[in-house]
């Protein structure tokens, strides 16, 4: 009896301990799974909220105004667009300035003029795409259109600086995907270690693979979801405590991002588990009796 229960406690201890594992290697791919989608999701949110400006000429009264600012909403690289008159630009100038300066309009001639704020879907947040869209527009507005407003070394600095952030995150998440791989096959592998001659015993009583495997690979997905659970409920647990610490990270998520990042971590811990367990399995059927020691 006695034996018998330190074989059942020392299977629970190596069952617990492959799961402690797995769920590390799991929190760190989703702490970096979530990272990138999070880092995307503020970068896109910040791209469709820079506004660029365009400045007609005071003879385009407000009915015009209107009709273009519908018709470049409607256009397949505007994110949105609406209208602003010349008070309403300068209060809004006055605001960002400081709301308690005392700065006041010369001889009752507004220097700002009224003008469509736009602001661009991600497709198009690119220096030469925002160039062939300011062509586009003056050659559509001619004579109404004065100027397009917009900073080029934004648009310049986004495309140089994506392309590198998209190549490191790409690095890092390749190189994490192979020692997750490496890490988890090998936890399974030692687990298996233990029971390969309850295994091969199955086998010599005429057992056949699929009936060996069965349990394992049953024991493999439990063990994957379990384990994606407990990582998924980690990386929320570090998301809320960043958040806290600054509100940066708020942005960087939203509920659809944690729920793919959740199903992620599950599916890659179940594949992963049950591909290892399979490849271990088929090592130790394979040994003859003589080489299990």
């Amino acid at each position: 009896m006695a034996k018998r229960g330190q074989t059942k406690k020392g299977l629970q201890t190596a069952y617990i301990s492959t799961i402690v594992g797995i769920v590390m290697v799991l929190f760190i791919i989703g702490v970096v799974a979530w990272f990138g989608l999070g880092l995307n999701h503020l970068k896109d949110s910040k791209i469709e909220s820079y506004e660029i400006d365009l400045f007609f000429d005071d003879s385009v009264n407000d009915l015009e105004l209107s009709l273009i600012e519908t018709e470049i909403a409607d256009k397949k690289y505007t994110s949105s667009a609406f209208y602003r008159t010349a008070d309403e630009a300068w209060e809004s100038y006055l605001e960002e300035v400081d709301p308690e300066a005392d700065i006041s309009i010369i001889d009752d001639e507004n220097p700002l003029k009224q003008h469509v704020i736009m602001t661009l879907k991600k497709e198009y947040f690119f220096l030469d795409s925002v160039k062939k869209i300011e062509n586009d527009l003056i050659a559509e507005y001619e004579g109404r259109l004065v100027e397009v407003s917009y900073r080029e070394d934004i648009f310049a600095d986004f495309s140089t600086n994506l392309q590198k952030l998209i190549y490191f995150i790409l690095l890092i998440a390749v190189m994490l995907l192979f020692i997750a791989i490496g890490m988890i096959n090998n936890t399974i592998r030692l687990a298996l270690f233990s029971k390969r001659f309850l295994i091969k015993t199955m086998q010599l009583v005429g057992a056949t693979p699929k009936f060996i495997r069965r349990p394992f690979i049953l024991s493999a997905v439990g063990q994957g979801i379990i384990s994606g659970l407990i990582a998924g409920s980690m990386v929320l647990g570090l998301i809320v405590l960043l958040e806290r610490t600054n509100p940066l990270f708020l942005e960087m998520t939203d509920v659809s991002i944690f729920l793919i990042v959740m199903a992620g971590i599950i599916v890659f811990g179940v594949l992963i588990t049950v591909f290892s367990t399979f490849l271990a399995l088929r090592k130790y059927l394979r040994l003859n009796l003589d080489n299990l020691y």
